[in-house]
């Protein structure tokens, strides 16, 4: 053995695994104690795209996992790629494979000296049982392998402890967690196959199946039902072939407990396992038979007392460290598309597709042809309209523009006027009128007085400043009354002042208007007293409205003191020398020869913000989002990766086996989540009152106007204000996946924050954290953990319905993704009778075929 052969096989470090041009696998670096990963990732080549494989990859074995197949690897994550990088798909190792084993590992034991382990009888018996036992998993759920050979059977070591350079460690093969992997190419019963599979036929090693040979030839040509009608026999003489591979040479001495009796009954296995590839395909698949005459080999006491005795490790050996004997798999150029189609059922399924696409098209044509003839008649009337109003009336008839349009009905208060519902309305004797910055009063001496401007004014602020001598009088008339919203708001002076003081302000910002005499004027100067700091804060504040702790302005308290600050003396009416607030025309003539209206002059009252306490100590953000999104960027990932080691020991125990008295062990080990003595996020102030009603906020956001995004928003804030609370954080997480697309990693990790932060209401953990921590992991690729997440929330859950109906909501939102681990939740509530006769809970599942229940 060489240095680089112990790297490659016990090494931690990152490094690239020999494969074909169209495919990588890269080791992931990893420290002691940490689970070794491996990313794989098909490519575009110039033999063609392969990058849609990866996916099909991670489909299969989501599907296994889901189904609690125990002899796959587990996925980490599931990566979709973007334009600039493919897909990758993300596992955990799971073992030494037996090319690696057979290739690069020679033992010795009692002073014999081995190749490789599967040299000795009972390890060969070991390799042939497991890898019957891997095979039967799968072809129970009618998936077919298809590349079957040393390279894609993996192996564990044990111990765990096991130091390759310590002299004297002993080594063994943990056959009981064999594992198979590289499923890209495999054949899913019930799965389309709509492109023929890139396998070409491997002449070094002789391992594949004459009938997926033929079928994989007539792929080539267009056909694809061939590939279809593969079944389980194309495994059983790859692994037929693997076994032969590892048989002792019946012209050398036998070795490693082989005697010519036992040497006889392994090749019959072999000779079995060809025989029922070469036969029909019977009624019962005999893996049964096959595992009965292995478990008999390995009841001889000297095999079994071999399997349990460990090996040195022959570093010493002058085996030569192959990269792999076992060729690496032969890919084929892609099938174009036009050969595809060539099958009569593939002609059809094409035309069917097509099909369905002209049905959208014409359905999309039909509806926008529906809303432009609904539209097109309340278009022209809402044109009409004010043109035929003012002939009626006599006056000359002119065009609004789009600025000035009327205001729009009342819609629901945000969360932000939600917030501010508690705020006291102000007594109306604090009223004053404060100037505001003077507004553009030009207009053309001919122009003719228009309808009043209706406004509401106090008596104690209905005084006008003097006006020149060509000014017209100011008109005062009563408003009509507003509807009220169907959410409370805050209804003060403020919100009253508001329509004529933001026509002030806009007013300029509309451009200069325009008559047939020419271009507008501009006035030479501005015209009006200069305003102190505390005038043009409060004249901010009204003009803007309360914005609380805001990126766009200071927050309440410092408006607060700026109202409680004294004001400055008041300036003289002789002195001042300006006119009072002019409030702009609601509308504007474009274009027009009627010559145009004079402003109407109305002073309007500037109301006083209410004092606010600030406390001395609060050390709080200018704006909770701020706040919440340097947590979640810095702080939330170490807090999750801290939470994940505690929240993992629940779901292992939930992952075992249905018992009777598991429900009670999961509910005591999840109940001790809150009791860690770890950090939670670290804050220095906090504003729960804030934070409650922000999310409350968000709340009504999602529930009543169906805003997702809003929702988030707010929920974001009122995590920022305070991320503490059990309840606020799983709500964002909830929220987190109702985005486009969802926010899977995010959710995931604050579900699993939110599980370990104390909840008297719900010591288990809120059943509705659970639910996202299952989802998200499910769409992050994790779909172990998304299934020991169901488990736990049906073992925590009072309705096992509920459950159920959540798990089948979420597969029909997010689709393909969930849907192992959802049908893992589904079996295990009917095997354990939790919903005895619930359509909900009913299996199997509506979407799932007989067959393949379990």
């Amino acid at each position: 053995m060489t240095p680089a052969d112990i790297d490659r096989v016990f090494g931690r470090g990152r490094l690239r695994m020999v494969t074909g041009e169209h495919v990588e696998v890269f080791r992931e670096a990893s420290l002691a104690g940490e689970r070794r990963r491996y990313t794989k990732r098909f490519l575009a080549t110039a033999a063609g795209d392969f990058r849609h494989w990866t996916e099909r990859e991670w489909r299969i074995l989501a599907r296994l996992v889901g189904h609690g197949i125990g002899p796959v690897p587990d996925v980490v994550q599931f990566d979709r790629g973007a334009a600039d990088r493919p897909a990758l798909v993300q596992t955990y190792d799971a073992g030494i494979t037996v090319d690696h084993w057979a290739t690069l590992l020679p033992v010795q034991r009692d002073g014999v000296w081995l190749r490789h382990v599967f040299e000795d009888c009972a390890h060969w018996w070991a390799l042939a049982r497991h890898c019957l036992v891997a095979l039967d998993a799968i072809h129970e759920l009618q998936l077919v392998h298809l590349d079957l050979k040393a390279d894609n059977v993996c192996i564990p070591f044990g111990p765990a402890d096991f130091d390759p350079l310590a002299p004297g460690s002993l080594l063994s093969p943990r056959f009981e967690q064999i594992a198979l992997i590289d499923f890209a190419f495999s054949l899913v019963s019930g799965e389309s196959l709509t492109r023929a599979l890139p396998i070409a036929r491997q002449h070094e090693y002789d391992y594949q199946s004459p009938r997926l040979l033929q079928a994989l030839e007539a792929g080539a040509r267009g056909d694809l039902l061939p590939t279809r009608q593969l079944d389980w026999r194309c495994d059983v003489f790859s692994l037929a072939a693997m076994l032969r591979r590892y048989l002792p040479d019946p012209e050398q001495a036998l070795v490693g407990a082989w005697t010519q009796p036992r040497y006889a009954q392994a090749r019959a296995l072999v000779r079995r396992l060809l025989e029922a590839h070469d036969a029909e395909r019977p009624a019962q698949r005999p893996h049964a038979a096959w595992l009965a005459l292995t478990a008999q080999a390995l009841d001889d006491a000297e095999l079994g007392a071999s399997l349990a005795h460990g090996w040195t490790l022959a570093i010493q050996s002058a085996a030569s460290g192959n990269d792999s004997p076992t060729p690496v798999t032969r890919i084929a150029m892609p099938v174009s598309a036009g050969l595809q189609a060539t099958h009569p059922a593939i002609a059809r399924l094409d035309q069917a597709r097509q099909g369905r696409l002209r049905a959208r098209r014409l359905a999309a044509i039909a509806a926008a042809v529906s809303v432009a003839a609904i539209g097109a008649p309340l278009l022209y009337e809402a044109w009409s309209a004010p043109r035929e109003r003012g002939l009626a009336q006599g006056g000359p008839a002119t065009i609004e523009s789009p600025i000035a349009a009327p205001p729009p009905p009342p819609r629901p208060a945000s969360g932000v006027e939600l917030a501010r519902a508690t705020t006291p309305a102000m007594p109306e004797a604090a009223i004053q009128p404060v100037a505001a910055p003077p507004q553009e009063t030009a207009a053309p001496a001919t122009a003719t007085a228009p309808a009043p401007i209706t406004a509401t004014v106090p008596a104690s602020a209905t005084a006008p400043a003097p006006a020149p001598a060509t000014a017209a009088k100011p008109v005062i008339a009563k408003a009509p009354p507003r509807a009220t919203p169907p959410v409370p708001r805050v209804r003060s002076a403020t919100s009253k002042a508001k329509p004529a003081a933001t026509a002030a302000k806009t007013a300029p910002n509309r451009g200069h208007q325009r008559t047939a005499a020419g271009p507008a004027a501009r006035p030479a100067a501005s015209v009006g007293p200069a305003l102190s700091g505390r005038e043009r804060a409060l004249a901010w504040l009204t003009l803007r409205g309360p914005a609380p702790r805001s990126a766009a302005g200071p927050g309440l308290g410092e408006w607060a003191a700026l109202a409680l600050a004294p004001a400055p003396a008041p300036t003289s009416v002789a002195t001042a020398a300006a006119p009072a607030i002019t409030a702009a025309p609601t509308r504007t003539a474009v274009q027009s020869s009627i010559p145009l209206p004079a402003p109407v002059v109305v002073p309007m009252p500037m109301p006083m913000p209410v004092p606010v306490p600030v406390p001395a100590t609060a050390a709080l953000p200018a704006d909770f989002s701020v706040r919440a999104r340097e947590l979640m960027a810095i702080d939330l990932p170490q807090v999750a990766q801290r939470a994940e080691r505690r929240v993992l020991r629940v779901m292992n125990i939930a992952g075992q086996p249905e018992s009777a008295w598991q429900d009670e062990q999961i509910r005591r080990a999840a109940s001790g989540l809150r009791d860690s003595r770890d950090e939670p996020l670290p804050v220095v102030e906090l504003a729960a009152e804030d934070a409650r009603q922000l999310h409350e906020a968000a709340r009504l956001a999602f529930w009543r106007r169906g805003s997702a995004r809003e929702a988030l928003g707010l929920q974001t804030r009122a995590f920022g204000a305070n991320p503490r609370d059990a309840d606020i954080v799983g709500s964002l997480a909830f929220l987190s996946l109702k985005q486009a697309p969802p926010q899977a990693e995010t959710a995931r990790q604050l579900a699993l924050y939110a599980l370990t932060l104390p909840d008297a209401r719900q010591p288990a953990g809120r059943l509705e954290d659970w639910t996202t921590l299952a989802i998200a992991s499910a769409l992050s690729g994790r779909d172990r953990e998304a299934r020991d997440a169901w488990f736990v929330s049906l073992a925590i859950a009072a309705q096992p319905e509920r459950q159920c109906r959540a798990a089948i909501n979420a597969y029909s939102l997010h689709g393909e993704r969930l849907r192992g681990s959802v049908e893992a939740l589904l079996y295990r509530a009917h095997a354990s009778g939790r919903a005895e006769g619930s359509a909900l809970c009913e299996w199997p599942p509506h979407w799932m075929a007989s067959g393949q229940a379990r």
